[in-house]
């Protein structure tokens, strides 16, 4: 917590966003930046991003499951 945090530009938080977009390549990035050791932020950021699409995946899961199960 004593460390100080190098802040994230405005043309950083653009090239990220638009890696998001990408399919296939966002989901390579945002795992290479998670576990990498770059800026604090954007290591949060690519960890948080890549939770919501676990949750998204496991939601396809449960619905594809009650799907096949009740016929619908």
């Amino acid at each position: 917590m004593g460390r100080s945090m190098e802040t994230v530009g405005v043309w950083d938080w653009f090239w990220l966003i638009l890696l998001a977009v990408i399919p296939i390549v966002n989901i390579i990035a945002f795992v290479m930046f998670a576990y990498g050791h770059g800026n604090r932020n954007v290591v949060n950021l690519c960890r948080a991003i890549m939770l919501w699409f676990l949750v998204g995946l496991a939601i396809s899961l449960v619905g594809s499951l009650i799907s096949a199960i009740f016929g619908i």
